[in-house]
């Protein structure tokens, strides 16, 4: 039976057994009960509280390719300290053929090992109950004392040899200047700009930004006010700013606040990262504009042109741009021959982050050779020849056999499990997405699309845009447009029908592109 081993100890638990002693006892265990250990799942300094663990995810994942029948940990314990996650999880390892052994912790396969589990499940649960009780009760009275219970020291503040805030006065100053700033009518974006050229830095050293300053001049404890939790204690910190300065402060934010919100609606950028200026490099960011008529027009612009008016790309209209891309898109990769190219590129990169298989015959041809020589021993013991005149000899191949069948074991769990029909199964899902449904767009630009640029010709009358796709570093295809090569009558049934000359010397039709 192969079998993997799962190790796990806690960031506060001093007092657990090592990573290393969980192995070598987990090994012993295996060795005793003649079991493969075909792999090992370890999480450090994570708590058994959570099923947020990288390892454990993987471990469960992996029990689905049949690949080992057991999982081996140190004591119960390890596997979860929640008794909704242990059984949750168990029954997803038992309905995958796999079984949880415990290497020093029996645990019978009759009704009453099932009472046992749970009692242990249940104390595991309680004394990380316990623990996280003891932990809360005492930052609480550090809370209640007024004390730093941990997180980022806050910019203007240090942390005093009673392990309360006191102020620092040099980055006080800073924070200070901060607030004067924007009652007097700056900006955040000029705040951020003059912090930045005289070097100052955040608390977490980073250069100022629109959030960094938003966390400083909405935060209380700059006016004495000491908040965690539910606890909120008036001047039980020093303050840097008055509170008449502070107010003036809230209340210019949140009419700056009100007023750029007005009339701004959320609207998904599918482009995002993935459309750039083809005359500077520069990424082409979301952009909104607002006519006398108060309809609003959204577009993706420049960013060199937008921030620093350095590039002459004129801006483009998002669902135009948007549907071209998607429907290029869909012209260009879902087809039968593309998508077999796709699906064998991705086979060829799951094989290469394998790992290396090349080694698996010869192992299987050592196997089999040592496999046929303590065979032929067994029959010459059969025969009636003295044993002892070879059991050194068998004792050496037993072993070696051994060995072999877990370094196979070992080769053969590291083949990937996906296949070519599966991933093409999975690929031609994107041949009958709903073009109005937003979310099947943006997935199908996030899958295939690597990277637009687009550009204006000389004139202005028509734009190239060339298109890489995530199937080759050199999988490139070239659109040209021109918004003058033909569209439908504004009277008839689809009156924004755009006829878009493409450089392959076909012409396609593309509807309500606007």
């Amino acid at each position: 039976m192969n079998a993997v081993i799962y190790a796990r100890y806690s960031s506060h638990a001093q007092r657990e057994e090592s990573i290393e002693g969980q192995l070598r006892e987990c090994h012993a265990y295996a060795e005793r009960c003649g079991l493969t250990v075909v792999g090992e799942y370890i999480d450090r300094a994570l708590s058994g509280k959570t099923d947020n663990r990288a390892d454990f995810q993987r471990m469960i994942r992996d029990s689905e390719k049949n690949r080992f029948q057991a999982v081996i940990m140190y004591t119960l314990d390890r596997f979860a300290r929640n008794r909704y996650d242990s059984a949750m999880y168990k029954a997803r390892l038992k309905k995958n053929g796999v079984r949880v052994l415990y290497a020093k912790q029996y645990i019978p396969d009759e009704p009453e090992g099932i009472i046992l589990e749970s009692v242990l499940e249940g104390y595991a649960e309680y004394y990380s109950e316990n623990l996280a009780r003891n932990v809360r009760r005492g930052m609480r009275e550090n809370a209640l004392a007024c004390k730093v219970n941990g997180g980022t020291t806050p910019l203007g503040y240090a942390i005093g040899t009673d392990h309360t805030y006191v102020i620092d006065p040099a980055s006080a100053a800073i924070v200070r200047e901060i607030f004067q700033m924007y009652a007097d009518g700056w900006s955040a974006k000029q705040i951020a700009d003059y912090c930045n050229a005289r070097g100052y830095r955040t608390a977490q050293h980073t250069v100022f930004n629109k959030n960094s300053l938003r966390s400083i001049l909405t935060n209380t404890k700059y006016i004495g006010v000491y908040k965690y939790g539910d606890i909120v204690r008036e001047g039980g910190m020093p303050a840097i700013v008055s509170k008449e300065l502070f107010e003036r402060v809230q209340e210019r934010y949140r009419h700056n606040f009100a007023a750029r919100a007005r009339g701004k609606a959320r609207e998904d950028y599918l482009l995002t990262t993935k459309l750039f200026c083809g005359h500077c490099g520069a990424m082409m960011v979301g952009d909104s504009g607002t006519a006398k008529s108060g309809t609003t027009y959204r577009y993706y612009t420049c960013a060199c042109r937008k921030y620093n008016k350095a590039c002459a790309k004129r801006p483009e209209r998002k669902e135009w741009i948007e549907d071209v891309v998607v429907r290029h898109t869909i012209q260009v990769l879902m087809n039968d021959e593309c998508l077999d190219r796709i699906a064998t590129k991705a086979m060829e990169i799951l094989e290469r982050e394998a790992a290396d298989t090349s080694l698996l015959p010869a192992l299987q041809s050592e196997l089999q050779d040592v496999s046929s020589r303590l065979d032929n021993l067994m029959k010459a013991v059969e025969k009636g020849i003295d044993p002892s005149i070879f059991a050194d000899r068998i004792k050496n191949l037993a072993d070696e056999k051994k060995d072999l069948e877990t370094r196979i074991a070992v080769e053969e769990s590291k083949a990937p499990f996906l296949t070519k029909d599966r991933i093409l199964f999975w690929l031609d899902s994107f041949r009958h997405g709903d073009l109005s449904d937003p979310r099947y767009k943006q997935r199908l630009i996030d899958t295939f699309v690597n990277s637009i640029f687009i550009s204006d010709s000389p004139d202005g009358k028509s734009r190239t845009l060339i298109f890489t796709f995530n199937v080759s570093s050199e999988n490139t295809s070239t659109l040209t447009l021109s918004d003058i090569e033909g569209h439908g009558s504004p009277l008839c049934a689809y009156p924004n029908f755009f006829f878009l000359k493409y450089t392959f010397g076909f012409i396609v039709k593309i509807e309500d592109i606007g």
